[in-house]
């Protein structure tokens, strides 16, 4: 089968590999599309010790061929982040975050994938297998910040920083179907515009933080997702904060790390925490949300052949790679 294979840190290449075979408790899936995330760049660049050469790709969407026995050949399937073992306690309530076998998920940026049965939500009718494939990651991250980290209640106001990019464009949705308002942060103007009503748009800058007091009069918001962990955008998002609010970092996409004086903190007792990944129950629930239509999950596909330029171009939402060119 083709796959894209990373042989070294920043290059790819596609190549004939041997097709997988799926052990207990997995199957092999046909793969329609698979996204292409902060943490694949991470992986690109050698930044996560990955041992090479490897087949990277975890936001996978795609048909059962063969194996398990939860799902029967032909089930349309997308994927979480990781698999875990489904008998510990922490599986058994729900709570696989915390699954000791819990292992993240590689392989889909190949024509075939073998998968977990524990890391698959079966993908209704309607939902394209390229967008299911997001679900998980774009969207399901966001649902699971928002909901079950920050707590957000129906009227409060949400700042989502990072607004045009893959976590951030599906977060100002989930944001709006929970209820916020929502302010979308972004530093891209043309990647605003796919925001639609769905938030007030802030331009990042040095005075992003005072422009969203203004637009909270002077009130600040309750909830500040951040999904780019830079120190200019903390400085001005969490200047923004109200009192008590809630800073939830969900992204990094600078090696800096973020400085704080505590007395901020304390000053405004607020808290700052953090949100990395899908619990099954959010997945299935962020997949709800698109099948209702309240969120929209916004792609942008590629070849196998062009997982290069995927990687490097600047897309609005997420880059998807599809291997066979289409749904399956």
């Amino acid at each position: 089968m083709r796959a894209v294979v990373l042989t070294a840190p920043g290059e790819l290449a596609v190549a004939e590999v041997e097709c997988p075979e799926p052990g207990s408790g997995e199957v092999l899936v046909k793969v329609a599309a698979c996204g292409v995330c902060g943490h694949d760049q991470a992986d690109r660049a050698g930044l996560l010790n990955l041992p090479l050469p490897a087949v990277l790709g975890h936001e996978i969407a795609g048909t059962v061929v063969a194996g398990g026995t939860r799902f029967a050949a032909g089930a349309r399937v997308a994927a979480k982040q990781f698999g875990t073992c489904g008998r510990c306690e922490p599986c058994a309530s729900g709570d696989e975050l915390r699954c000791p076998q819990r292992a993240f998920l590689y392989g889909g940026f190949a024509e075939y994938a073998v998968l977990p049965e524990s890391a698959l939500l079966p993908v209704p009718p309607g939902v394209p297998l390229a967008e299911a494939a997001v679900v998980a990651c774009a969207v399901g991250t966001g649902l699971q910040a928002l909901r079950r980290v920050a707590r957000v209640e129906p009227g409060e106001t949400v700042l989502v920083t990072g607004a045009g990019g893959g976590l951030g464009l599906h977060a100002v949705q989930v944001a709006a179907a929970l209820g916020a308002r929502v302010l979308a942060l972004t530093g891209s103007p043309d990647k605003a515009a796919q925001l639609g009503n769905a938030a007030q748009v802030v331009l990042a800058g040095d005075t992003a933080g005072q422009d969203i007091l203004d637009a909270t009069d002077g009130r600040g918001v309750d909830v500040v997702l951040d999904n780019t962990g830079h120190q200019s955008v903390f400085r001005q998002a969490f200047r923004a904060l109200a009192h008590a609010g809630r800073y939830v970092l969900t992204g990094q996409v600078s090696g800096e790390p973020i400085r704080v004086h505590p007395a901020f903190v304390f000053e405004k007792e607020a808290v700052i925490t953090g949100s990395g990944s899908t619990l099954m129950r959010t997945f299935a629930d962020a997949m709800a949300l698109v099948a209702e239509g309240r969120v929209r999950p916004v792609v942008t596909p590629y070849p196998l052949e062009a997982a290069a330029r995927a990687f490097a171009d600047r897309v609005t939402g997420r880059a998807v790679l599809v291997p066979s060119g289409g749904e399956s």
